[in-house]
């Protein structure tokens, strides 16, 4: 599976909102994989707008901070390929 796309959850996170969070994701959210880290979870999306989707239906829910980044991902075909990472900082 590809991983064009990684929405990174940080904050304060209890089991009640981890829960919330994956059936926002289970719900809208089409091919990914959720990964626990260290200090919350990352979840890695096939498909950029499906994560944007999903993290404007997180924004409504919770009182966020959201920071986007891109890192090189190698070339594909002699074009450029770039991963985005999104940083959801729950406060």
């Amino acid at each position: 599976m590809k991983h064009p796309t990684i929405l990174q959850i940080r904050g304060r996170l209890d089991e009640n909102r981890l829960n919330e969070i994956l059936k926002i994701v289970e719900r809208f959210g089409e091919e990914f994989e959720v990964e626990r880290a260290r200090n919350g979870l990352d979840i890695y999306f096939s498909d950029v707008n499906v994560a944007r989707n999903v993290i404007s239906k997180l924004k409504k829910m919770f009182k966020a901070e959201v920071k986007m980044s891109t890192k090189y991902a190698g070339l594909r075909k002699g074009r450029i390929r770039v991963l985005f990472v999104y940083s959801f900082r729950i406060a």
